[in-house]
């Protein structure tokens, strides 16, 4: 049985709209203001919302713009209800973004159409996901074993050499193969902390337990971000423009967006071109963003960007499975955060939005 969350201020229409919705065989929920329904939206996460525009203090945009902001309830289709008459109210939330609306007097007809249009778009847009997600699932399997044995072959085979020919290698080429053997163990470690990190964000949709604060998010940042970049030796080509401020987030999680994003800055563009690693906090939100010079993200594939899926393989042979991506894409979503890639003719950024501590707002 599909769920609607009704919202709406007058009590007669609102009475009557649910018994009819009732009636068709729908759970239907109501509310009288956009408060409640915002409230009643997050805890019962309906099939589908119907919301009146003109009400007092919280109104139908704001009740938009709310949960289209958590990621929890931001793909719930939302229609808006509005008065004939006000032809401008519909345009605004139709830009706003809006999945359809319905005109005052309601007629019962129109709007059973109208949600079963849009629960049958939804469903379709479901099974894509999920469709993906056996994609994605699939990608794991064929391709971990990759990612995992390269390395170690690279470290079995050096390490066999050095037993073997101990005695008639020099001491440079000794230390070759062990700065060899280094190379292929941090990269085998770092791709089995990628899919511990990616089995972990991609089973829960919450943080562990109460989250601390976390302050002096420019010193982690900044360490990070130098860490890694005398990793790539390239400490010269790092940019920092860095303000503090305190999130509401697990230290783990936030040093692994910091350093997996920061990496692909580097991995993907070539020396003596900039990293800037920046940030700003506005509106009760601090915005990341990681800059780099490099081949860029193919935007027209953005939607299917998945664990596994290597870019530009034509211009840049790469290291790495993309798994670190995702990842950091489903911590951010986990913190009700947002991860958005732009192209520029000379590379890319990563912008990072995540929600600011409370005693900052």
């Amino acid at each position: 049985m599909k769920k609607i969350l009704f919202i709406d201020d007058n009590t007669a229409l609102r009475e009557v709209t649910l018994e009819a919705l009732q009636l068709e065989g729908f759970d239907a929920l109501g509310a009288e203001n956009g408060k409640q329904g915002i409230l009643m939206a997050k805890e019962q996460i309906p099939d589908l919302i119907l919301c009146d525009i003109m009400m007092p203090e919280t109104d139908g945009y704001e009740v938009y713009k709310q949960l289209k902001s958590d990621s929890s309830t931001s793909l719930i289709p939302f229609i808006f209800l509005t008065a004939l008459s006000e032809r401008d109210d519909v345009r605004k939330g139709m830009n706003l973004g809006a999945d359809d609306y319905v005109t005052k007097p309601i007629a019962l007809s129109e709007l059973l159409e109208t949600i079963y249009t849009r629960l049958e778009k939804a469903g379709n847009i479901d099974n894509q996901l999920k469709s993906r997600m056996n994609e994605l699932k699939d990608r794991i399997i064929h391709t971990l074993p990759h990612e995992l044995l390269t390395p170690l072959n690279s470290i079995i085979g050096f390490a066999e050499l050095l037993r073997e020919e101990a005695g008639k290698l020099s001491r440079y080429e000794i230390s070759e193969m062990a700065s060899a053997i280094e190379v292929s163990g941090n990269r085998l470690q770092d791709s089995v902390n990628n899919y511990l990190n990616y089995v972990v964000a991609s089973s829960r949709n919450e943080p562990r337990g109460e989250v601390s604060t976390l302050n002096n998010t420019s010193d982690r940042m900044r360490e990070i971000s130098t860490h890694v970049a005398e990793k790539y030796k390239r400490a010269n080509d790092l940019i920092l423009s860095l303000d503090n401020a305190s999130l509401m987030m697990e230290f783990d999680d936030f040093d692994f967006i910091i350093k997996e994003l920061v990496d692909n800055a580097f991995k993907f563009s070539e020396p003596k071109s900039n990293v800037t690693v920046a940030n700003s906090v506005r509106n009760c939100l601090m915005e990341i963003g990681i800059t780099d010079n490099g081949v860029g993200f193919p935007l027209e594939c953005m939607e299917d960007i998945g664990a596994f899926n290597q870019f530009n393989r034509k211009k840049m042979e790469q290291q790495g499975s993309g798994l670190g991506l995702i990842t950091s894409m489903l911590i951010v979503q986990r913190y009700k955060g947002s991860v958005k890639i732009t192209n520029n003719k000379f590379g890319s950024t990563v912008l990072i939005t995540l929600p600011v501590a409370h005693n900052q707002r």
